[in-house]
């Protein structure tokens, strides 16, 4: 009898150890917007010396992009930033998310970047979009100068080329499109998307793998283990995009569907090919025996992906929560004390190195993307009791939603 007794507790001891292995921790509210937050911080503290923090690859493998310099205000990697920071905007409390945004478009003079027809040179205009439709900032967010050059575009001789021949292009410059389409109710904008879009998918969609190569250069290369290489922050360009411009096509818009089932289709690949750490390898079908170091901007940009598309009804919570509670838990665990976000794979166009102690921009504008579809996520889903919401507002001292605003001859404080 006491042996059956003993074997039925190991049993037991054994059965109850793997249970807690398979538990995954839910995040709590607080501190997804807490350490969201810290992440904006450090950025904005500092955004001039950016390049002291980048991840470069390897001497052997550096390009000529590959420095320590500033980044240009208007370049694609601090768009992909100023996107993430408005995200975060929706859910903090606190003006200087906000603030830093208008300042950085006032400064710029709100333009777009030097080249006319380059996706990447589009994708600032994603902030200043969305600053515009804001009602006490549409007087000094102005879109006149995206209008311009886009109408540009459209009447010029290439306005049928094809222009968006890679698959980061498609964070890049459709929710541009989209989103100028809705703000000034003028559908040839989203026509012009639509057309490119499509031009994209038909050339470097994988119907099979149901994810995007990068350009046309992968279509026969592969990874150590013979499966094609599909990049993770690759297909992450492409699903955050999608999470940023699907609200802004109309409901009853005959192409919405298209747009919709990319979404779908990229999430089901995602939960085939989610790590047990929580992350994405850097290439999505090579592996941890491959990718042994995590990657943190594919896995940011699928992290606000998920989030969103459950928030929305697109995704299945049941599915998908326990997909969207490993990633989220296994990026808070890369961001240090300072608040920076490490071991985001330095600029490129494939699965790469990636470095604890260092960062890239982009990286950090799809973690804030994330944390704040998350912080959304558990307040719709998993709502604190309001007394403790209430608790905690008070006790950082009554925050105050006002906004900074500059142009040349003043200077703005808008409370609400």
């Amino acid at each position: 009898m006491r042996q059956i007794i003993f074997y039925f507790l190991m049993f037991s001891l054994c059965f109850n150890c793997q249970k807690q292995e398979d538990v995954i921790k839910k995040p709590n509210q607080k501190d997804v917007l807490k350490i969201t937050e810290k992440v904006a911080n450090w950025q904005i503290e500092t955004f001039e010396e950016m390049g002291k923090y980048r991840a470069l690859p390897s001497p052997e493998n550096r390009k000529k992009w590959h420095n320590r310099n500033k980044h240009h205000e208007l370049d694609w990697t601090n768009a992909a930033l100023y996107s993430g920071m408005f995200e975060l905007t929706k859910v903090s409390h606190y003006p200087q998310y906000i603030n830093w945004l208008v300042e950085l478009g006032d400064r710029n003079k709100w333009k777009l970047y030097k080249r006319l027809y380059h996706a990447d040179d589009h994708a600032v205009g994603q902030m200043y979009l969305s600053l515009h439709q804001n009602i006490k900032l549409k007087r000094y967010a102005t879109i006149e100068p995206i209008k311009t050059q886009f109408d540009s575009i459209m009447k010029s001789d290439k306005a049928n080329d094809y222009h968006w021949d890679w698959c980061d292009a498609l964070f890049m410059a459709p929710p541009v499109w989209a989103r100028l389409a809705k703000v000034t109710k003028d559908k040839k904008y989203l026509e012009f998307m639509d057309r490119q879009y499509h031009m994209t998918y038909d050339e470097l969609w994988d119907n099979e793998e149901q994810l995007f190569f990068r350009d046309k250069s992968y279509f026969d290369k592969r990874e150590k283990n013979g499966n094609k290489i599909f990049w993770s922050r690759g297909n992450g360009w492409v699903f955050g995009g999608l999470a940023l411009m699907l609200p802004d096509l109309p409901k009853d818009w005959k192409g919405r569907a298209f747009y919709e089932d990319i979404f779908k289709k990229i999430a089901e690949t995602l939960i085939k090919t989610q790590r047990k750490d929580g992350t994405w390898s850097g290439g999505l079908l090579g592996g941890l025996d491959i990718y042994q170091t995590v990657e943190t901007s594919g896995t940011s940009f699928f992290t606000y992906g998920i989030a969103w598309g459950i928030n929305n009804g697109l995704l299945d919570k049941e599915t998908y929560e326990p997909i969207l509670f490993k990633a989220w838990n296994a990026l808070t665990k890369c961001v240090n004390e300072e608040g920076m976000l490490g071991y985001v794979q330095p600029i490129g166009a494939a699965p790469g190195e990636s470095f604890k102690d260092y960062t890239e921009v982009y990286g950090i504008g799809a973690f804030l993307a994330a944390g704040a579809e998350m912080y959304t996520y558990l307040n719709k889903f998993h709502p604190i009791a309001w007394d403790l919401q209430h608790e905690a507002f008070i006790k950082d001292s009554g925050w105050c939603w006002y906004h900074y605003l500059n142009d040349e001859n003043h200077r703005y404080r808008i409370t609400s």
